[in-house]
């Protein structure tokens, strides 16, 4: 089975599990998880442990597993693209299919950045490439992100910002600011390799960019 193939097994598991966890038997946890899923108890105790890895989940101190705080906000913070998340979806994937890039809708908790969405592009980049990933503060989304940063050579016009291999050699980022209408801010943010730098693809990112704004607008939030 290609890599691919088995990375994306493991991811779907790990959302199986995450998705029985609030439903399972306190009392019998893993034996319920395992139940629930249709997966080897060894095996959801493993997706567990790699969930925990990325701040999808806690272990208390009674050994009992718990979705984790970071998740919980992270939903919260997603709810302005709860009605129109199947649409904001589309112009992700569709942003994926024009540029090839690894694409990712990433939202400030009160601790990090994480990429709500995250669709793995064509190339292989040096990344996490999945949703739940925590985003480093200084990434391109970071910047457009934080209001208070002072300006940055990186810095574009119309609220965007690259990241040409300043986190990691080979890899390039062009994100762009969401303005939501609550308030509520995220941002849009393509990866590519040094070969194809990111920042070609800008005028694809604004375009989707609009139309999810768009989309929360009609959404009346």
């Amino acid at each position: 089975m290609p890599e691919r193939e088995r990375g994306r097994g493991v991811l779907e598991s790990g959302f199986r599990v995450l998705r029985a966890l609030p439903d399972a038997d306190e009392h019998r946890q893993m034996s319920s998880l395992a139940e629930l899923t249709s997966i080897p108890r060894s095996t959801v105790h493993r997706l567990l442990r790699q969930l925990r890895r990325s701040k999808a989940v806690e272990l208390r101190a009674d050994g009992r597993w718990t979705v984790s705080p970071q998740l919980v906000e992270t939903v919260v913070r997603a709810q302005p693209f709860g009605g129109v998340r199947t649409g904001v979806n589309r112009v992700i994937q569709g942003l994926r299919d024009q540029t090839g890039a690894t694409v990712s809708l990433v939202v400030p908790t009160e601790t990090s950045l994480v990429a709500m969405e995250m669709i793995p592009g064509r190339e292989a980049l040096p990344i996490d490439a999945y949703a739940g990933v925590e985003m480093p503060d200084a990434t391109a989304a970071g910047l457009v992100l934080d209001p208070g940063t002072p300006q940055s050579v990186r810095r574009r016009p119309f609220a965007a910002a690259v990241d040409d291999q300043d986190l990691l050699d080979g890899l390039t980022c062009y994100a762009r600011l969401l303005i939501l209408p609550d308030g509520r801010r995220a941002s849009l943010q393509i990866a590519t390799s040094s070969r194809l730098r990111a920042e070609s693809f800008a005028p694809h990112v604004q375009r989707a960019a609009l139309t999810i704004e768009a989309l929360t607008a009609r959404n009346g939030h």
